[in-house]
């Protein structure tokens, strides 16, 4: 049950301006209001009139409330929905105000730990069942706090917005631009419409170039986005246990106009919208590639409003060459990837509800087994999807970072291709850089470690890599199979003759992890090897053939299957 409390006061009210309705929401023992809570002032049908956030002392006043039945809605991430009895507003009546109190939901997400979810496809969460239902109640709670801050225009932010031009085979940054501004804002990022994105596409024709856009919390919450998109259950986030997450994808009924497919996380404890990770779907192939698409960060301000933290969109640059035919072909050269993040959010009067800007960070240096700087090499933070690259010297710098400890991912070249990436641990401190000196191992020694075997032989070498489909996505559960042929002498005294020799086929099968790489280990130096990998109805294009030079441990051999039926 909600207790209500209304008490109607004295002051009179002009009927041409409206009533006026005040909500408080406490937390059911009354010990403490709630701020940030999104109160609706709705009719008894369930029409919404108004909407407010509680402040600080947990308060929403409606003005200019027309006369009618009405009742208080109250959601706040981590509590049960309420609503009041219904609140009679009359002119002249003076104003009326009602108290709701909240209980804390227990979250149910501390334990979920689900597969991706089947094909079925239904285009409104809440049909999905309870589960999944919980979750999309908990990410629209803090996306409804976002647009509603959006639209009050309530603070004044600070942002940096930058551009970036990266080469798609070395990692290196090609160009940087930066750009600072500061003002009151109706919000620091802004996406299309969703009518507008959902007919006419989330990659646009710009003139010269082409309009990449990412969805907001109004696109998120839209019916024209809800209506045209399925949901599921994701589970754990690789890069982050905490985090369980509800993915999206088209429902395919139009693939002539672009879309997008992705998932937004939440944190398994509090419940709260972290992040929203995105690609770009029906896109022409050779514009394809694992890295075009962005994210939105979220992140909650201390007064209990939301906000967009940070954002980025990745977006192909196309280039041309021609074949030996003389057909000019496009491909992806290099990669575009513009954002922003809030420094800072200012209130109105001046109050401060978070300066970003005052982090700190780490710098180092990525150097290859010999002592010398890799370039290109690719440093991210666990838990973050952005990520940077050493330039020409092998040195790289993560600023804006809030003191804490935090785990430094480095991937490589090929010790990337076989799944290996060095980690390690940096405390940031605010105002000072840490400085991290990451030195990888050579290729050879990686091998060792990924078939390190007391029972295996002495002179068996590795074959490692990754499984890819048609769009240089990972496959995980492709069945990679490797045969051979090994030639041994028959008979104790036959004296080693030619006729003597025979012919031993060998074949061994492994399995992709979850990133796609595969490690077979048994096969015999300077072996000549057909290579061939298959995942559901998709399959490699003929075999390949390798051979592990004399002298190494192994060789990187990366693999590619698709639909027999897909030209």
């Amino acid at each position: 049950m909600v207790s209500i409390a209304i008490l109607l006061s004295v002051v009179p009210a002009s009927p041409a301006l409206g009533q006026t309705v005040l909500v408080r929401t406490l937390q059911r023992d009354g010990s403490a209001p709630i701020s940030g809570a999104l109160v609706h002032l709705e009719t008894l049908e369930g029409d919404v009139r108004h909407r407010q956030l509680s402040d600080a002392l947990g308060r929403a006043l409606f003005t200019q409330v027309r006369s009618g039945a009405y009742r208080a809605r109250v959601e706040v991430i981590g509590f049960g929905t309420e609503s009041s009895t219904a609140i009679t507003v009359e002119d002249g009546r003076g104003a009326s105000q009602v108290t709701v109190y909240l209980s804390q939901r227990p979250i149910e997400l501390a334990g979920l730990d689900v597969a991706v979810g089947s094909g079925r496809c239904s285009t409104r969460p809440s049909t999905e069942g309870a589960l999944l239902s919980q979750i999309w109640d908990e990410a629209r709670k803090a996306l409804s706090n976002a647009v509603l801050v959006d639209e009050r225009e309530t603070y004044r932010y600070a942002t940096m917005r930058y551009r970036r031009e990266i080469e798609r085979e070395s990692g290196l940054m090609l160009s940087e631009e930066e750009e600072r501004r500061e003002g009151y804002m109706r919000t620091p990022y802004e996406s299309r419409p969703a009518a507008d994105l959902v007919e006419n596409g989330f990659v646009q024709d710009g003139g010269e170039t082409d309009l990449f856009f990412a969805p907001d919390a109004g696109v998120m919450l839209s019916d024209e986005f809800l209506d045209s998109h399925c949901f599921h259950l994701v589970g754990r986030d690789p890069d982050n246990t905490r985090l369980v997450g509800l993915g999206f994808r088209p429902t395919g009924h139009d693939r002539s106009v672009p879309d997008i497919s992705g998932v937004m996380w939440l944190h398994r404890g509090s419940a709260e919208l972290r992040r929203l990770d995105f690609t770009y779907e029906y896109l022409e192939p050779e514009r394809t590639a694992p890295e075009v698409g962005g994210q939105v960060q979220f992140e909650a301000l201390p007064d209990g409003s939301w906000i967009v933290r940070e954002w980025w969109i990745r977006m192909p640059v196309m280039s041309e060459q021609t074949d030996f035919t003389g057909r000019s072909l496009q491909f992806i050269s290099s990669f575009r990837q513009t954002g922003g993040v809030v420094l800072e959010a200012v209130a109105a009067g001046g109050r401060s509800l978070g300066d970003f800007s005052r982090g700190g960070g780490v710098e180092g240096i990525v150097l290859d087994s010999l002592g010398l700087p890799v370039t290109g090499a690719t440093v991210s933070i666990t838990g973050s999807r952005q990520e940077i690259y050493t330039d020409g010297s092998g040195r790289f710098g993560i600023t804006g970072l809030r003191e804490g400890r935090y785990e430094l991912l480095v991937a490589a070249g090929a010790l990337n291709d076989v799944g290996y990436t060095y980690s390690a641990l940096a405390d940031v401190i605010p105002g000072e850089m840490s400085w991290l000196r990451a030195h990888l191992p050579s290729l050879s020694d990686v091998f060792a470690d990924l078939c390190d075997d007391p029972d295996r032989p002495v002179d068996a070498v590795a074959l490692a890599g990754r499984v890819r489909d048609a769009r240089g996505r990972p496959v995980a559960g492709a069945v990679i199979r490797a045969d051979w042929l090994e030639y041994n002498f028959s008979g104790v005294d036959s004296g080693r003759r030619a006729s003597d020799l025979r012919e031993v086929p060998n074949t061994t099968e492994v399995s992709s992890d979850s990133t796609g790489t595969y490690v077979i280990c048994d096969i015999p130096a300077t072996a000549l090897v057909e290579v061939t990998a298959a995942a559901g109805g998709m399959q490699s294009e003929g075999a390949a053939w390798v051979t592990v030079p004399e002298g190494e441990r192994g060789a990187v051999l990366m693999l590619s299957v698709r639909d027999p039926g897909s030209s």
